[in-house]
């Protein structure tokens, strides 16, 4: 009976979880299909008649499409960079012996501890000194701050896999590239996946860098779309719900299919053997 008690107790809390966390999506979902003056009106309520006029307007009108391609555009070549950069220093630092390995990891992972938005002066002093377009500089940013995340897991993860591995591989007549993209990038999948996630997650929702840095509107996030249109047209709500509907699409098909990926990384890399 105890027991029941406590699974009965369980669950109302998870409900009670899931309902916190899905409200605010299902409120902006259900009032992107109202009228401007049906959101006023009954606010809390469902629509009385769908109306897809918010989604025409910003597929149509204003473009959407772009901003969507642009976001998608820093969020893809921020992964694959700092993947490519992470897995091969966190490599070096882990399962070859030289003298700078520690302070490497070290210098690398000060970039965790030091939150990126507080060197904002520095950078923009730095970009502007060296006439980056705000594009090609706006990505660097964001792949200079996905890798010391990158390399804090993939080291963890490399450090729980043996050296034995590798020894076989030497012994058989294999080079240090071959030990590497034969044995332990595949080992890499799980640590992959999940610094894959948290830097698409991270530069999608990034909204301060793009406005400080990025001066062309045909250049603009879809963060940036959405913040410039709520500041210009702040009471057209069903046209502004939308624009935030398809920013939400791609961050929840994302975490459906791969949040046990995400898990398995973090766990894997956290337990060495």
């Amino acid at each position: 009976m105890k027991k029941r008690i406590v699974n009965i107790i369980r669950y109302f809390i998870f409900l009670l979880l899931v309902s916190v966390i899905l409200f605010p999506l299902g409120f902006i979902l259900t009032a992107s299909f109202k009228s401007n003056t049906e959101i006023f009106n009954s606010p809390w309520g469902l629509p009385e008649e769908i109306s897809l006029k918010g989604y025409q307007a910003i597929i149509e009108t204003y473009n959407i499409g772009r901003n969507l391609t642009n976001s998608l555009l820093y969020s893809t070549g921020s992964c694959i960079v700092a993947i490519a950069a992470a897995s091969m220093a966190s490599y070096a630092i882990t399962r070859m012996r030289w003298r700078f390995s520690k302070a490497a990891l070290n210098y690398l992972l000060l970039g965790i501890m030091v939150p990126i938005h507080s060197l904002l002066v520095p950078l923009y002093i730095s970009v502007s000194k060296l006439g980056l377009p705000s594009p090609a500089a706006l990505l660097l940013i964001y792949i200079a701050g996905a890798i010391p995340t990158a390399v804090f897991i993939m080291t963890g993860f490399l450090e729980s896999v043996p050296y034995e591995l590798e020894e076989a591989a030497v012994i058989d007549g294999a080079s240090i590239k071959k030990c590497f993209f034969s044995i332990i990038l595949p080992l890499l999948k799980p640590s992959i996946a999940t610094v894959g996630i948290l830097t698409f997650m991270n530069v999608w929702n990034d909204l301060l860098m793009g406005l400080i840095f990025l001066k062309n509107q045909s250049h603009y996030t879809i963060q940036l779309f959405i913040a410039q249109f709520k500041g210009s047209h702040a009471t057209n709500y069903p046209v502004l719900l939308a624009s935030i509907i398809f920013s939400a699409i791609p961050m929840i098909i994302i975490y459906l299919v791969m949040s046990d990926r995400l898990i398995d990384g973090i766990t894997q890399g956290a337990v060495k053997g």
